[in-house]
């Protein structure tokens, strides 16, 4: 329940939702590159497949030619040509 009223609270506020609730945040320029925030960490990485694990979700990347291009504790730089991006979400813990 708490999760839900922090969300409602956060959203009410006009607050960004990527750093009060810990969401991963994507951006990418068309298919060449993708910027990802707020990982936690990466979980498998090959030339076709990157996975990251977000603190609510993990996230799969897949595609040909992929290279990290750099990462840090912030954020991650994943080059080549991106063919998907998928999430796969964690259902809400009931307290």
């Amino acid at each position: 329940m708490f999760g839900r009223q922090k969300k409602a609270v956060v959203t009410a506020l006009g607050l960004p939702e990527d750093v009060f609730l810990g969401e991963m945040l994507l951006s990418m320029t068309g298919n060449a590159s993708a910027v990802v925030e707020n990982y936690r960490s990466i979980v498998f990485f090959s030339d076709t497949v990157l996975k990251l694990q977000g603190k609510n979700a993990r996230m799969t990347v897949t595609g040909r030619g992929l290279s990290i291009a750099y990462y840090d504790r912030e954020q991650l730089k994943v080059t080549g040509q991106i063919c998907a991006v998928e999430f796969e979400s964690y259902p809400e813990v009931q307290r």
